[in-house]
């Protein structure tokens, strides 16, 4: 079998301290990318000057390019700085995408671990795997945890579970783009992460690693991050929680039933996307 080729992605803002780091551990990997694309999203410190040090030293071709996005919601134009991003990376020839953020530390093995993943199921779209927190203790799956027995779970009641529950960190994650069918593009208001777990399950195309594939920076002030995942919350909690505003939410009920249901790969599942069942789906205990 044929091995995947794979591009590495990373976001990058303001993050001089960190970004020298994180790229080396990406050229350092034992299955090297066969790109690395970097979009940036309007870094005032060193952080393009070192980027571009970077460039004329790597062996792996080496993409820099500005972000587009410029909405004002954090986690939308987070969102788009990624859906850029990847949708570069599958137009330079990638097969899978490997996400980054601009201060973790990817594990040597990491994209090693993840393509063998995706090349033994060809169906998947994504996979999620684990990773240490540095700065406190614990693991990315402490935080956002997953059944043990997710893969015995039936389509639809994996995707009962993602509607109540994030499942997946982006920096810890890998992507088979052009599977999307359309679900790519990350609707206003969403996280990448978020948004692509959703569309991954609801294909039958979710896989969870509990390997752990990165060191992951907690630093005080992450406006997206450990702290968006609203785990612990029941019930109305979870709907509320969703979004700033109720009309923001119900916008976000509104994105589930039009934008993701038509990617459902069976009927059963697109029922579960109807208005009644999202409703109750989100707001039962």
């Amino acid at each position: 079998m044929m091995q995947s080729r794979v591009a590495a992605v990373l976001v990058t803002h303001n993050c001089e301290p960190w970004i020298a780091k994180t790229i080396a551990s990406v050229q350092q990997q034992t299955q090297a990318p066969v790109s690395i694309v970097v979009i940036d999203d309007r870094s005032t410190d060193d952080t393009i000057n070192i980027l571009e040090r970077q460039q004329g030293l790597s062996p792996i071709p080496f993409t820099i390019q500005q972000a587009s996005s410029t909405a004002r919601n954090v986690a939308t134009r987070i969102a788009g700085n990624f859906v850029q991003g990847v949708q570069l990376a599958a137009n330079l020839g990638a097969d899978l995408v490997v996400l980054g953020d601009h201060d973790d530390t990817w594990h040597p093995d990491r994209i090693a671990r993840q393509c063998a993943l995706l090349d033994q199921q060809p169906q998947a779209l994504m996979v999620a795997s684990d990773g240490n927190l540095i700065a406190i203790e614990g693991t990315l799956r402490g935080t956002f945890p997953v059944p043990s027995d997710w893969q015995s779970f039936t389509p639809v009641e994996q995707l009962r579970y993602t509607l109540r529950h994030s499942i997946a960190t982006g920096g810890a994650s890998m992507l088979r783009p052009r599977h999307f069918a359309g679900g790519l593009e990350v609707p206003k208001g969403w996280l990448h992460d978020r948004w692509w777990s959703l569309v991954a399950v609801v294909r039958t195309g979710m896989l969870i690693d509990e390997g752990i594939v990165i060191d992951y920076l907690v630093q005080a002030g992450q406006q997206v991050g450990l702290s968006t995942g609203n785990q612990a919350k029941s019930g109305a909690g979870r709907l509320a929680g969703a979004a700033p505003t109720p009309l923001q939410a119900l916008r976000k009920l509104g994105d589930l039933h039009e934008h993701l249901r038509p990617l459902a790969q069976s009927k059963n599942m697109r029922a579960q996307l109807s208005w009644i069942r999202l409703v109750r789906s989100l707001t039962s205990s």
